[in-house]
């Protein structure tokens, strides 16, 4: 007989409002594991030839991760189909209750990671897999563990590996007061950059200013691109990290000096076209930023370097989990709102 929980469910397109439902599914399972894959569209089922996801931990959830593309599934809106119904909920903390043969270590141990649909983290037990799952230090609680892998890691690819950024180059962080804007901030001010942050709402100011960023602009009380001009001249940006994209995103584009760089790392704003010859003739490069997508077995990798220079900032008293507010399972729907209408920032956790 098929063991279940009660989770978040997602059947149909639309809201979450609307379409989450508080319902049992069933749990993970190895038998059910055999049969899926992993990629950037989560857990899928496996394709002719193609080998099951090998390793894995079923992870008792303690708290999980609010954020945009639990939103952005729903709607029908992420960038890659999920297929339904399937569990809500992309990050964790939690106890390993058992693990696939390989990773019998991490029994009873705590640890925090991505976890993929649909099994994902709004539910009692979820899955977590290599090479997005970590032991979680004694120092790091629950409600910070819940919400630090998929901000940190994001914004590390975006700032480092993809972005390279540099000491001294002058930075536009659009959203700053976003999960994984947040995060791309405090990179970008530890690796000794100047920080320009554009944020909406006086407490999402003030939010950006303690996370290091040098200037902020309140893009509800004057034109941002005004205003970044008058900070640094007409052309005065050498990066824009844009987990926004849409409009700002495109307003945002002329204020790069020759060269500089356009990091496209979320699409909480919409996807609209970029013309190639904005880029052509400026001089400018576009620049993709997805976490884990494409990287094959390097990714291990480089998701190990990333999180090893991100737990010695983390020791080092130069980076910090954003969580900002908790709150509890039955208050996910009503929450997931509040990130739409854009009234939260940092992350928002909840409990079981």
């Amino acid at each position: 007989m098929t063991k279940t929980m009660q989770a978040w469910v997602v059947h149909e397109k639309g809201l979450p409002r609307d379409v989450f439902k508080w319902e049992a599914f069933p749990e993970p399972t190895h038998e059910a594991m055999s049969r899926l894959a992993m990629d950037i569209e989560g857990l899928r089922e496996r394709r002719p030839g193609e080998p099951a996801c090998e390793h894995y931990a079923f992870v008792r959830v303690l708290a999980a991760a609010l954020a945009t593309p639990d939103l952005t599934m729903a709607t029908g809106e992420y960038p890659v189909p999920i297929p339904r119904p399937y569990v809500s909920g992309q990050e964790a903390v939690g106890l390993v209750e058992e693990t696939s043969p390989g990773l019998e270590h991490l029994v009873g141990k705590r640890v925090m990671g991505f976890t993929p649909q649909p099994f994902g983290s709004f539910a009692s037990l979820t899955v977590m897999a290599p090479p997005t799952l970590w032991e979680v230090p004694e120092s790091m609680s629950d409600e910070e563990a819940a919400g630090f892998v998929i901000p940190a890691h994001t914004a590390y690819h975006a700032v480092h590996r993809r972005g390279k950024v540099q000491a001294g180059e002058t930075v536009l962080v659009l959203g700053a007061a976003g999960g994984v804007p947040s995060s791309a901030v405090q990179l970008c001010v530890a690796a000794g950059c100047r920080v320009i942050a554009v944020a909406g709402g006086a407490e999402k100011v003030a939010f950006a200013r303690e996370l290091g960023a040098h200037v902020v602009i309140d893009h509800r009380e004057e034109d941002f691109v005004a205003a970044v001009e008058r900070e640094v001249g007409e052309h005065g940006i050498d990066v824009i990290v844009d987990f926004v994209q849409g409009e700002p995103g495109r307003l945002a584009r002329p204020l790069l000096r020759v060269e500089g760089r356009h990091l496209l790392c979320g699409h909480a704003g919409g996807l609209i076209p970029i013309h190639p010859s904005e880029f052509y003739v400026q001089n400018w490069t576009l620049v993709g930023v997805c976490m884990g997508s494409g990287y094959g077995p390097e990714l291990m990798q480089i998701e190990q370097k990333a999180h090893d220079d991100l737990m010695a900032l983390v020791r080092e008293g130069r980076y910090r989990a954003t969580t900002s507010r908790v709150i509890g399972f039955d208050e996910i729907p009503r929450a997931l709102e509040d990130l739409t209408e854009r009234r939260t920032f940092g992350r928002v956790v909840a409990r079981p």
